[in-house]
Order: C-alpha cells, then structure tokens, then sequence
C-alpha cells in the first residue's frame, strides 16, 4: 500500500498513521481511541474504492469523480492533523521520573483533547463521505502491485542508434550538406515541423556530427517560455568556462555582449531548440555576430512564422520536416516490440497496419504506442482494443498539436499503475528541457511518500520506476551508465503538457512557469516555481496562503517566502540550481 499517489491521496501514509496512533506509545482519551478505530475502518474501505476509480480514469462520471476528489482531499487535511498531534505529544521517555512525568501530562492535556475536537469534525466527514459512496452504489475492487522491472535492452539499443531509432540518416545528410557549403557567411538553418516529428533528434544528431568541426560550439533549448538570462547563461557553459564562473551577477545586456565579444573571433555552431515566438528569436539572435567565419546556427521551431523569420537574413529555406515513411515508420514500429529473431506474426500485420496509419508517420507517436504493445499480450484483440481507442489520422486541436499525439500518450497514461502515474505526474515540476538527475529524482519521490517498502528496498523501487517509464516511452533517457543505469532524462515537451493538464485536473500539483492562471486551488499541495514573470506576485501569494496545505516547494528561483517554521506539513524543499540539457 504505496503512501501517498496521484490516485488515492495521502490515504496509504494516513491508515500507517491511524494504526500507530492506537498503539500503546500515545496515550489516548478512551472515546478517541474508539473513534479512531471507526475512522480505520471506513477509510481502509474507501481506499480500496479509490484505488479501484483511479484504475478508470478517464470513464469516470461527475458524480464519481467529485466523491473521489473529495475523499483525496480529506485523507491529505487526516493526515496533516495527525502529524500535528504527533508533533505536539512526541513519545516521551521510557521511564521519566515523576516531575516530567507530571509536566509531560499537564503539556499534553491540551493536545489530547485537541484531537479529540478535531476527530469528530474528520468523522462527521467520513460519515457524510460514506453515505455519498452507498448512494452513488459505487463498487470495490483490489489493488495489484507491480513486479521487479529490469531496463528494456531494446530501449537501450534504441538510444544508442538514434538514427535507426528515428530513420533520419538520410535526413542527417541533407541538413549537413545545407549548412556546409563554402559561404563564410554567417547561415542560419531553420528545421520546422509539427510536435512529434523528430526535429530536436535531428538536430542533436547534426550537432554531434559536424559539431567537432567548430572552434565553439552550443545546444541550447528556448521552450515555450524564454528565459533570456538562463539561455544566455547555458551558451556560455558551453562555449567559454572561464566566462560562465563569472557571469552570476550578469544582467541580460551584458551577458548579450559578452557573448558576442567571444564568439565574434571565432567559427562557432550553435543550436536553438524549440523557438516558439518570432520576438524571442530576435532577442536570442542578438547575441551571435556576423563574423564571416563560416559560423553556422540551427533553429528549430513548430510554428512557420518563426522559421520564415529565423532564415531571412540569410536568404534561405526553411527545412520542412514530413513525417516518415511507410518503410521507416514499419522499421522503428516493430523495432520497439520484436527482436530481429522474432518478427511481427502474420495474424498482426494488418493490426499493425492500422495502428501505423492512426501514427500518421510521427517518430514519437510510433514508439509511443509500440512501447505500450510492447507490455501487451501479442494478441489480435488486445491490439485491435488499442487501437480503436485512438483517434484516426494526424488531425490538429488548437494549440498546433497533433490530436493523436495526445490520445496515444493519453492512452499510455492509464495504462500506467497508479503508482507510475504518480511518479510520471511529479515530473511537471521540472521546467520544458530540464536535464533531470535520476539519482535525485529517485529521492524526491521517495521523500514525497510515493514509494512502498513492501515492495523491497526503495531505491530499487525507484530504480525500477524511472526504467519502466524508460520502456513505456514517458520518459526519455539522455544519459545512459555503462551498467545499463539511467543517469539523466528529460521529459518530452508534449508529454510535459499532457502531465502539467492532468496535474491541474487532479489538483496534484500546481506550476507557476509563465502560464496564464486567473485562479488557485483552495488548497495547494505541491507548487513549482519555474519563472519570474507577471506571475511572480501570484505565486508568493499562493505561496503564503497554501503554507498550512503545502507538502512540497521546488523553487527554480527565489521568491520572498515565509519562514520554513511556518509550513507544518512541509516535507519536501527544493531549491533547483540550473542544469541544462546538452550541456558541456
């Protein structure tokens, strides 16, 4: 019975606490200890329930949902009254002598009958909670844990061959020979494409091939909300140490000078990943000089607009990235789930056909969905399941993203366990592009209670999370150990959105990275301080009005807070330092 998940709430860590307060260590008034043990066993009932719900996300009626939010909500407001009470009465000594024996009594008087106000306003609670469930006619059900989960050895294969991961060897080729002409001028190459298409894996894959050929080189990442000082910094990691250690005082002028005075004497290659306006290119631009060196920079972008802007000074063309072919997307489909001793069974080719078709060719949606057959039956009926429950064709939603994209992650989301869905959905407090260090990942999620010591050793538990969502395709290896050991991930920018909707919907979690947010949760469990934007005020004022409810703050920069003494059922505080990813 894992503590604390996305699911269930606080409601595994609350039954461990409730069992404890009826041990022979807390001295109890008599009608408490009787009320408690009632509480005990109906929450041990809705817990069952809950776990039961959150095996049908995403069929949940109204009336359902709002009795689960609700029982989520009182098992996190249970348990932070209980570590209070625990907190106030301590357990005292063995055998304390008479005067502390006396004072230790008189002390906790208070708080014993504290609890005992407080016990009958939870009870009337789970007494209103527990007729809602026999109205609703809600059923029960059994919650089944996972097994131990060794590393895809496929999956490492697959990150090691990117090109015959993603099929973009031929690609590779076409985009060195437009950036390696005989021009010394300066030449800006932008690659444009929808979400999914493999635009960063292209140009990862260019920068490692040609990169050597340069005095200076870069990869840095703009995402969706530019942080100019950030960036900026992360290019100077890169291209000049000695600067880098002493740009921390830096304001964003002088760090655009600096910048350009290194670069202007050299031959320098630089990747902008993921440009999103046509502004913030023209303010990251401002930092590369026209040197007439033979200088090159690759931007990638989703949005047409940016690329028309990023290639006009250089009178060139966008390169437009298609989706793949029927071959290459076949190749990497069945890569994913069969070895090259066992290829796909007859029975699956016309299955598979139909599910490659609904891919609609995008490299991150094929392996997407393979990586979850890959966990499935081999089976005509459990594909075809599958594949009915996507949607057809690369058809686009609002925002410019790929409705399938969507369906096929949304897919791979419930068919998480609930303590994966967990794990996967803690991941929104990392900002777009973040490098996320495993091993400290590891330990958030074990001091956020997500974990259960049943299932062996925690840290083999957490190990064995991040190399199942390795499998599942949710996240994405960037650093691999020679023993096979993720050392770092990153977070796919279209699955990052996914998880931060479904976050915002299970009021999991809340970000502050430069969105839009008219209004807050009543109640803030987790906050993730990404930016310093128009929001910087709203935050500190969630901050200060979430500090009785806040269970863990990741702060990516200061912001004036109140004292930690303030936050009673803190337990996690992170104080990010900047880590980005490709650096060098």
């Amino acid at each position: 019975m894992v503590g604390v998940s996305a699911g269930t709430g606080a409601m595994g860590s609350l039954l461990a606490k409730l069992t404890a307060l009826l041990s022979d260590e807390y001295k109890l008034l008599k009608r408490v200890r009787k009320e408690i043990e009632f509480l005990k066993r109906e929450l041990e009932r809705m817990r069952i329930l809950l776990e039961r719900l959150a095996d049908m996300e995403g069929r949940l009626d109204g009336l359902a949902r709002g009795w689960r939010d609700s029982v989520r909500d009182l098992s996190y407001d249970m348990e932070d009254c209980i570590d209070r009470f625990m907190d106030r009465l301590g357990s005292g000594d063995a055998k304390p002598k008479f005067m502390k024996r006396t004072a230790r009594r008189l002390k906790t008087l208070w708080a014993r009958h504290d609890i005992a106000t407080q016990i009958k306003e939870l009870m009337a609670r789970v007494m209103e909670e527990s007729e809602r469930r026999d109205r609703y006619k809600l059923d029960e059900s059994c919650y089944s844990l996972t097994k131990r989960v060794e590393i895809d050895p496929r999956i490492t294969s697959l990150h090691e061959e990117v090109k015959d991961l993603v099929a973009v060897d031929g690609r590779v080729k076409q985009v060195t020979a437009l950036l390696m002409d005989e021009s010394m001028e300066l030449k800006v190459l932008p690659i444009v494409g929808s979400g999914g298409l493999g635009k960063t894996t292209l140009a990862m894959e260019v920068y490692r091939k040609i990169g050597v050929d340069f005095q200076c080189r870069g990869f840095v990442s703009v995402s969706r909300t530019l942080d100019l000082e950030k960036l900026l910094k992360d290019i100077l990691s890169q291209i000049d140490k000695d600067a880098y250690e002493n740009c921390n005082r830096w304001e964003k002028e002088q760090l655009i000078r600096e910048t350009k005075q290194i670069l202007t004497g050299k031959r320098y290659f630089i990747v902008i990943d993921d440009v999103w306006k046509e502004q913030d290119w023209k303010l990251v631009k401002a930092a590369f000089p026209d040197n007439n060196n033979g200088s090159r920079i690759i931007a990638t972008t989703r949005i047409t607009g940016v690329a028309n802007q990023c290639c006009s000074n250089s009178g060139g063309q966008p390169y437009q990235m298609v989706p793949l072919e029927d071959d290459a997307s076949r190749k990497l489909f069945f890569k994913r789930i069969f070895s090259l001793d066992d290829p796909c069974p007859s029975e699956l080719e016309e299955v598979s056909n139909g599910i490659l078709k609904k891919c609609g060719g995008l490299p991150l949606a094929i392996s997407t969905f393979a990586s979850l057959l890959a966990n499935k039956p081999h089976k005509k009926d459990e594909w075809e399941r599958l594949q009915d429950s996507v949607g057809t064709g690369p058809s686009l939603d609002n925002d410019g993203n790929l409705k399938v994209m969507k369906d096929i992650l949304l897919l791979s989301y419930w068919d998480l366990p609930h303590h994966l869905k967990t794990c996967l959905l803690y991941l929104c407090i990392y900002p777009e592009d973040w490098e996320i260090k495993c091993k400290e990942l590891k330990w958030k999620w074990m001091a956020e209670g997500f974990l259960d010591r049943q299932w062996g050793r925690l840290d083999e538990v957490a190990e064995n999370c991040i190399n199942e969502l390795v499998n599942r395709n949710m996240i994405q290896p960037t650093d691999i150990d020679y023993d096979g050991t993720v050392k770092y991930c990153r977070v796919h920018d279209m699955v990052l959105d996914l998880i931060i909707s479904l976050s915002d919907e299970e009021n999991f979690a809340i970000v502050f990275n430069g969105r839009i947010c008219n209004s807050f949760p009543r109640k803030i469990r987790r906050l993730s301080m990404q930016s310093i934007g128009k929001e910087h005020n709203g935050a500190a004022y969630a901050v200060t009005e979430a500090k009785l409810h806040l269970r863990s703050l990741t702060m990516f920069w200061e912001v004036q807070i109140p004292y930690i003494v303030d936050f009673p059922a803190l337990r996690c505080w992170i104080l990010e330092k900047p880590r980005y990813m490709f650096a060098h």
